[in-house]
């Protein structure tokens, strides 16, 4: 392939030269302004600023060359206008994933940052996620805004849904829930072009609907049914450039590309599947095209440098845990290991896996490597499928994004919340698992009955008792908390500031003012000024309560104390598990002494510190 591509790099006329040297300028444009002529300040000003339009125009060309493609392959509206049965299995499918858990946030506080983000993009067509906000004169103000770590793509798609129907926290779940069947459907059309069968593709689709996990993130609020389903969606338009490449159709694909990098963190990775699948159609026409927008891919991936480097700049983004220096290190990796077996091999109905596909894939991949290994030792090896090459070369790099977070110190795929960075992998297995049941169908077992048997009985006997577990919702008792207190909040019928002890994005979402115990404790005076001019009628604590003596005795947890300047009375106290939460108001502050009889301050805990500096 190597000589083949040389030969076609070499120009044959003047506009291919041309075309070529462009290229390579790109190229050269991209690095020096990704990491070199624009520092993270810059760089962190010009996302904030200008990041909504060129995510904006991205998605505009995007559908653009989609109408183009479709328009050009009239097949996919006679399968609108007679689905037939895979349709209806489709639905059910999505619907079976829908069911399985309530819409309710899951990852916190990830998920309220990517709605803060959306919202923010919604109103001002700013990047940027507000920490805090007041009602100044009948209008939401925001205060405080930073750059959140994430990529925004999908943010963006929440705020459009904003746009449309005015800012609602339900538009996030609106789109999980629209992805489902888009999901499930890639799936099934990925399978049915790799197995050429309609039995094998709905086992693919069944596989991945009946797991918990998939449950999770089409209910939940986050990004990754989103960063997954863009995964399904590059791969069926490289399948698409590979039948027939032409110019249009390797437009969508790079621009698809590009919009999956800005999915998640590590969806940059199948930049590289995506330009060794563009550079096997130059092989397969014998011919080098590079339309516009391949021309200037590079510099469609500026953005997403910028934004690394933002990242990398900022070690309080990156949330490690105590004793950790580094988002990626070699002492990671066994611990990862371990947890990554345990995650997809457990037995037990405590995690959102499912061993069954996990088994079924591992064989697959077996089976598929032998397969392999043969084909390249038969000298008279047939070509391969535009389907077969897409999922060997997308396959890898889905591989090699799961094994580079294995270095990764939050990748612990045992823990609920780590969970999650195994869907693109499960997406994976369970392709492979419909090509292993088509082809034991070939040689006349019954390779697709045997897998649906399977799956059945591990199903009804650990899948149902995992699902009814609801972990993300039933036993995440932060998210309780949070909506408890929004609750007595917002049962107040006058204006209240928030003094929290949690994040404050959840409560800006919905409008309710709010300030960290940290930033309170040196606020005293202010906040009694604006109570005293009525600015709010009344100011709400939210403290934990926790054992504090051997007797059993309780008190606040001293990261949430305020000073005795401070005078509360209790309004209402809630068991979550092991602690208890109390929402108190304050009836007073005490005005700051003077100089010569002032008392000596209260001593403020290094979390409380570290909340104030993060706002």
């Amino acid at each position: 392939m190597i000589r083949s591509l040389v030969e076609l790099l070499r120009p044959i006329d003047r506009d291919q030269r041309r075309r070529q040297l462009l290229f390579l300028a790109a190229g050269i444009a991209a690095a020096f302004l990704g990491f070199v002529a624009v520092g993270p300040v810059t760089a962190e000003r010009l996302i904030a600023g200008y990041g909504y339009y060129y995510i904006l125009g991205l998605f505009v060309l995007f559908v653009g060359f989609a109408w183009r493609v479709a328009r050009a392959r009239p097949t996919w509206r006679r399968w609108l206008c007679q689905p037939g049965w895979p349709a209806v299995a489709i639905i059910l499918a999505a619907g079976l994933a829908i069911w399985s858990d309530p819409l309710k946030h899951k990852i916190l506080y990830d998920e309220y940052v990517l709605q803060g983000t959306a919202a923010q993009m919604h109103a001002t067509k700013e990047i940027g996620t507000a920490v805090r906000a007041y009602d100044i004169f009948g209008t939401w103000v925001p205060i405080d805004l930073f750059l959140d770590k994430r990529p925004y793509f999908f943010a963006f798609l929440v705020s459009l849904l904003h746009d449309l129907t005015g800012f609602r926290v339900a538009n996030m779940f609106v789109l999980n829930v629209a992805l489902a069947p888009v999901f499930v459907g890639l799936v099934y059309w990925l399978a049915a072009t790799l197995t050429g069968r309609r039995g094998p593709a709905t086992l693919a689709m069944a596989l991945l609907a009946t797991m918990p996990l998939l449950g999770q993130q089409v209910t939940g609020a986050g990004m990754e049914l989103h960063n997954v389903t863009m995964l399904a969606l590059v791969m069926a338009l490289a399948i698409l450039y590979l039948r027939a490449p032409d110019d249009d159709r390797l437009s969508l694909l790079v621009l698809g590309a590009v919009l999956l990098s800005q999915s998640r963190y590590e969806s940059v990775i199948f930049v590289v599947p995506t330009a060794l699948v563009i550079v096997l159609g130059w092989v397969r026409i014998k011919r080098v095209l590079l339309p516009w927008t391949a021309l200037i891919a590079p510099l469609l991936l500026v953005p997403y440098a910028w934004h690394n480097r933002v990242l990398s700049a900022k070690p309080a983004l990156w949330q490690l845990r105590e004793g950790e220096t580094t988002r990626f290190a070699l002492s990671y990796l066994a611990g990862n290991l371990r947890a990554a077996g345990k995650f997809f091999f457990n037995t037990s109905v405590e995690l959102a896996n499912s061993w069954w596909l996990s088994a079924l894939g591992a064989v697959a991949l077996v089976w598929i490597l032998i397969r392999a290994l043969r084909w390249l030792r038969d000298p008279a090896r047939r070509d391969l499928t535009a389907s077969e090459l897409v999922v060997l070369v997308f396959g890898a790099g889905i591989i090699g994004n799961l094994t580079m977070l294995m270095f990764y110190y939050w990748s612990r795929l045992d823990e609920v919340i780590a969970s999650r960075f195994a869907l693109p992998l499960y997406f994976l297995l369970a392709l492979l698992g419909a090509r292993l049941a088509c082809d034991l169908d070939s040689r006349r077992l019954p390779g697709t009955k045997l897998a649906v048997f399977g799956l059945g009985a591990w199903f009804f006997v650990f899948g149902l008792p995992a699902v009814a577990r609801r972990p993300y919702t039933d036993q995440n008792l932060v998210m309780h908390e949070v909506e408890w207190t929004r609750e007595m909040v917002t049962s107040r019928a006058h204006s209240v500031l928030l003094i929290t002890n949690s994040s404050t994005i959840p409560f800006v979402l919905s409008r309710i003012p709010t300030v960290l115990i940290g930033a309170a404790r040196n606020r005293g005076e202010q906040i009694r000024f604006h109570l005293d001019e009525g600015t709010f009628q009344e100011a709400i604590v939210a403290q934990a309560i926790r054992p504090v003596s051997a007797q059993g005795e309780t008190g606040v947890d001293p990261d949430d104390l305020l000073p005795p300047s401070f005078h509360l009375q209790t309004i209402e106290q809630k068991r979550f598990g092991g602690r208890w939460l109390r929402i108190s108001r304050i009836v007073s502050i005490d005005p700051p002494a003077s100089a010569e009889g002032a008392a000596p301050s209260v001593a403020e805990p290094a979390s409380a510190r570290r909340s104030t500096e993060l706002q």
